[in-house]
């Protein structure tokens, strides 16, 4: 039987980072997109401050949630890397704050990648065909199940266990299709 946790609001244990780029026109900037279905939190580009329109940027910074809008009902939200500190997003990517006493980031991260978290992101997600979005209030009202830190790091840490063995048997069954594809021409040569 697996222990019942509180439920906390997610406006309890994030906030919403106002943090603003200054883009200079002759500097590059990172930006940033969120993967589908929890594939992650990438570099979209390289751009000139020289290409960046219109609307204010915002910084993204190492260890923050962020999401699309649009497509955070797909599974497009996650954890900021390290790599990306510093990247610049648009209003339509939100990144926030982690309060790490509360909730370790990497367990959040996880925790987003799961089909019940996506399944509440689809809750609060409005609009019609091609502008469904998440509202953003809405999503700070959700509840998720929030064990003590010392155990979202035990869970954490089994997790990346596992996620290095998945990935090792995925390498081992890449090796043995090219293993067997390279046996199936020299038997037709």
């Amino acid at each position: 039987m697996s222990p019942v946790w509180p439920k906390v609001k997610l406006g309890e244990v994030l906030r919403r980072s106002q943090e603003t780029a200054e883009i200079k026109p002759e500097s590059e900037y990172r930006e940033v997109t969120v993967r589908l279905w929890g594939k992650g939190v990438v570099q979209r580009g390289l751009v000139s401050g020289s290409e960046i329109s219109g609307s204010r940027r915002f910084a993204a910074r190492a260890g923050q949630l962020i999401f699309s809008r649009i497509d955070a009902r797909n599974g497009a939200i996650g954890i900021v890397p390290s790599a990306l500190d510093g990247a610049t997003v648009t209003n339509d990517f939100p990144v926030f704050d982690v309060d790490s006493g509360r909730i370790e980031p990497t367990f959040l991260g996880w925790l987003s990648k799961t089909p019940d978290f996506i399944e509440l992101c689809k809750r609060v997600s409005e609009g019609t065909t091609n502008r469904v979005r998440l509202q953003e209030t809405r999503f700070l009202t959700l509840e998720i199940p929030l064990p003590p830190l010392a155990e979202q790091r035990r869970i954490v840490a089994r997790i990346e266990e596992l996620a290095v063995r998945i990935a090792e048997a995925r390498a081992l069954c890449q090796q043995a299709a090219e293993g067997a594809d390279a046996l199936c021409r020299a038997v037709l040569e």
